[in-house]
């Protein structure tokens, strides 16, 4: 074999070489980020979900605290819809998040004050409710905002 022949079988196999070793970068590659796109659209969907639970149980607790619904069919889907909405937000949430403990522990809370007399304090709740489920979703958001940018944040400790 000429020296021309062991060049060539050099360049052979240093292409063979740097062809698998690109193989296995992509492969890595495209398992991360299809990782990162199913957690942060499953985080996107999350953070819709909880929006619209919060909202539809603020608007019902104040619906029927705040109109004639006594005694009416409608009373008993609301609130049977209100039961299932206060068990579904306290599933959504994390229960070591800050947040997260002041939602649950409003949730818990706010059926106490539908009484009339209460008014005031259900309004109040209601508000605080609004503001702890803002900064929530907020965080998440920006969570959101930097994994797409950087990957799992887990794995940037």
């Amino acid at each position: 074999m000429e020296s021309k022949d062991y060049v060539l079988a050099a360049g052979v196999a240093v292409t063979l070489i740097l062809g698998i070793w690109n193989a296995i970068v992509n492969y890595q590659a495209n398992r991360r980020t299809t990782f990162v796109n199913t957690v942060t659209s499953q985080r996107i969907k999350w953070i819709e979900q909880l929006r619209q639970d919060i909202a539809l149980f603020s608007g019902l607790t104040y619906h029927w605290c705040f109109t004639d619904v006594e005694g009416k069919p409608e009373e008993q889907e609301i609130i049977k819809e209100l039961d299932r909405l206060r068990h579904v937000i306290r599933l959504r949430l994390n229960p070591a998040g800050k947040d997260d403990q002041e939602i649950e522990k409003l949730i818990v809370e706010i059926p106490r004050l539908t009484a009339p007399i209460n008014e005031a304090k259900l309004v109040e709740a209601l508000e605080r409710l609004t503001r702890a489920t803002q900064r929530l979703l907020k965080d998440e958001w920006e969570k959101v905002k930097k994994e797409s940018k950087h990957g799992p944040l887990s794995e940037r400790a």
